[in-house]
């Protein structure tokens, strides 16, 4: 399976980071770097300790770092369980609204709901959709017209707002993204913030890249 790297054709990406070294040189750099952990609702059997052990090493070994995922099912979870392991309060969940699947947040950790944004965010929010997901174009913009596409609507924009952040209510912009992804790892709400990150220079790790991570720690 190859990388995303240079993406959709007419846009032209740098070039993913392929080993730990470039991970910590990019997090060195930050004083409390956001790292965006997440992916399919899927997950192999075989992989799930996977996740849930690069969310413990993650934090282990970046202890300023802040966790970030969108409380999904699957990779979201698991990955957010290993950090829990090793500090709850760094690991902060952005939802579609308030309530989402409440009991599956751990107390202790920072939730952030689409509707904390402004509405002159949410637009914005909806600019880097449109951007990242051009076929989603209609369905973000007649979200408010019709009442079935708002709650669709919302998870494409909760998924925007993991990787940009809303730095005026104190959530800053993702630093890096690592994700577990389907064959085709473009496909999907993955996808779409795959493509997010890609358009704001956010470096983006797949599993083929942070599975050799557990295997030397």
């Amino acid at each position: 399976m190859s990388y995303p790297i240079g993406y959709s054709g007419s846009m032209n990406y740098t070039i993913l980071p392929n080993n730990f070294d470039d991970l910590r040189k990019i997090l060195e750099q930050n004083e409390q770097p956001v790292l965006l952990l997440e992916g399919s609702r899927q997950v192999a059997d075989d992989d799930a300790d996977r996740l849930k052990q690069l969310g413990s090493f993650l934090a282990r070994e970046f202890p300023q770092a802040i966790f970030r995922s969108g409380n999904a099912d699957g990779s979201d979870t698991l990955f957010a369980r290993g950090v829990e392991d090793i500090d709850p309060t760094r690991m902060q969940v952005v939802t579609p609204h308030v309530g989402h699947r409440k009991k599956n947040i751990h107390p202790s950790s920072y939730t952030f709901p689409l509707s904390e944004s402004s509405s002159v965010h949410e637009a914005e929010l909806a600019s880097y959709s449109n951007e990242a997901t051009p076929k989603n174009r209609n369905l973000i913009e007649k979200r408010h017209q019709v009442p079935r596409l708002k709650a669709k609507a919302n998870y494409l924009l909760r998924d925007t707002l993991k990787v940009i952040g809303d730095p005026e209510k104190g959530l800053a912009p993702a630093t890096i993204g690592l994700f577990y992804t389907k064959p085709d790892p473009m496909a999907g709400g993955t996808g779409h913030t795959i493509r997010v990150c890609l358009n704001q220079n956010v470096p983006v790790f797949l599993q083929e890249q942070w599975f050799q991570w557990l295997e030397v720690k």
